[in-house]
């Protein structure tokens, strides 16, 4: 009877703990995010419609930030890394230091950086 009840505890313990209660991990931003709004645009531009930021396992991001010049599309490489702070606030290491605080809410991720001056909100949708 004990070794029964001692069964009993064990499993239930097992089974009460779930991944529901988890915060925000970084498997769940991995992937391939392309950018649908920009707070400082009322209209995201096509040539912008283009960018998109991926995500990659280990710590890695890369990306493709498209802005118009003028009748033309400029395109600039991303390359950096990323650090998880908190359940939602990561750190992007690159060329500078950018906190960006990230929201999940299922495909999509809002992005929102903050400056000493200014606040930007970047939304993305997951591609991949």
């Amino acid at each position: 009877m004990k070794k029964i009840f001692i069964l009993s505890l064990t499993l239930f313990t097992l089974l009460s703990c779930s991944s529901d209660d988890e915060t925000v991990d970084a498997t769940t931003i991995l992937g391939t995010w392309k950018l649908i709004s920009h707070s400082d645009l009322t209209t995201l531009p096509d040539c912008m419609k283009q960018t998109k930021i991926i995500f990659i396992e280990h710590g890695n991001l890369s990306g493709e930030i498209y802005e118009p010049n003028g009748e033309n599309c400029d395109k600039t490489n991303l390359v950096a890394s990323y650090e998880k702070e908190t359940e939602t606030s990561y750190t992007i290491i690159g060329s500078s230091t950018i906190l960006a605080e990230v929201e999940l809410e299922s495909n999509k991720l809002i992005w929102t950086e903050k400056s000493s001056t200014k606040t930007r909100i970047l939304n993305f949708i997951k591609v991949k």
